[in-house]
Formats: structure tokens, sequence, C-alpha cells
């Protein structure tokens, strides 16, 4: 996976270091899409206003359908949710905070391409639409939150210090930068299932991937 994760980085910084002025949030989408194309990504972009968030809120979901995949359709699909006024821009600061979502739907989303490869594209289950728990014991999910997770805490704390941490994964969901959670999904996982089987065998794929992800190409 190092290698998708330094490509999306690449797409991720290259959009944010031509943007030293503040921009509108309708221009950093289209750069965005431009950008990826750019790089090759097979991947479509979408936005969609929900006005139920807080003025300038957002979030971001992204897709994989190993089906189009297999007949050479685009297969990943990321959507920012947002209600932004027209005239707002946004900052360098905010910028960043955009990206680092897009990075980590993106990279998780090509977690689950890697694990629909490995298996000639066949699909177990349709957990997307599971309630919620469901969804995150699916094995895929377990697998590509592992990721996920490891790449969160190695943007906020060195890979040596996590590892550490993860022989005590309870206390560690509860570590903060700020406000917000190292690890907002380390936290719900705890959340979900507290200290069981599960969150011990998603622990030991967090551990390994400390190991192996290169952190000069994670988006921070």
């Amino acid at each position: 996976m190092n290698s998708i994760i330094e490509r999306v980085n690449t797409v991720c910084q290259s959009v944010r270091s031509t943007n030293s002025e503040p921009i509108s949030f309708k221009k950093l989408v289209g750069q965005l899409r431009r950008t990826f194309k750019d790089h090759d990504f097979d991947l479509i972009i979408k936005t969609k206003k929900d006005k139920t968030l807080d003025t300038g809120g957002f979030y971001v979901m992204a897709y994989y359908d190993p089906e189009d995949d297999f007949n050479h359709d685009t297969p990943i699909e990321v959507i920012a949710y947002h209600n932004f006024p027209d005239t707002d821009y946004f900052s360098k600061i905010q910028i960043t905070e955009f990206l680092i979502q897009i990075f980590d739907a993106v990279v998780h989303e090509f977690r689950h391409r890697h694990q629909s490869i490995k298996r000639d594209y066949i699909t177990y289950s349709a957990h997307e639409s599971s309630p919620y728990k469901e969804y995150l014991s699916d094995p895929d999910e377990v697998d590509a939150y592992a990721l996920s997770i490891a790449i969160e805490l190695l943007r906020h704390i060195d890979a040596y210090r996590a590892r550490k941490n993860l022989t005590r994964i309870s206390i560690m969901s509860k570590m903060r930068r700020g406000t917000e959670f190292v690890s907002p999904n380390l936290r719900a996982y705890i959340d979900h299932f507290g200290l069981s089987e599960l969150t011990k065998r998603i622990a030991k794929k967090v551990y390994k991937h400390l190991w192996t992800l290169d952190k000069q190409h994670i988006f921070m």
C-alpha cells in the first residue's frame, strides 16, 4: 500500500501547494479532480449540499465497487458532503483539513480494492447498508480500518510511541490532540466493542502497519 499512499499524498500536496491564497470550495474540488486525473487515478469526486450540517461543516465518504472494477468502469466514488455558502473561501488550514479527509477516504477505498483483487473481485457482503456496529465488524472493514487507524496515529505521534501504547488500546483510544481524538476510528471501535477479541485483532493489524508504513508519505 505504500506506493498508493505515496501517490495520493503527492496529489494532496500538489493541491495544497498551489493554493497559497484562499480559494472557493467549487474551485478547490475542481482542482482536486484535475490533479487526481493528471496522476492517473480512476475515481470520481462528487459534492452534495447537506443543510443539516452546521454552516461551513463538511465530511467525506467514499465507496469502492468491485463489479465496476471488474468491468473496467470507475470503481471508486468520493463524495464530499458540505454546507458551505457560495461566498465562502477556504484558508490554508481549511484546505489541509479537507485534503486530510480526502486522503484518508481514498486510501481506505484502495485498501478495499486491494482486498477485492486478491480474491478475483468476489463480493462476500453488502456491509455498507448494515447497522454501523455490524459494518465495523466486517472482516474487510477491520482490515481497512486497521490501516486507517495506523495512518491517523502516525499523523500525530511517532511510530515507536504508537506501537508501545497499542498494548493499552482502551487508554490510547482516548488520546487527544487539542479537542480531537488522535484516532477517531480507534475511538469508534472501542466505543462499539470495548476491549474484545475484535479490538485486539485490529490492534495487531495496526501494529503491523506501524512497522511498514512510511510516515513521510502520509498527508498531514
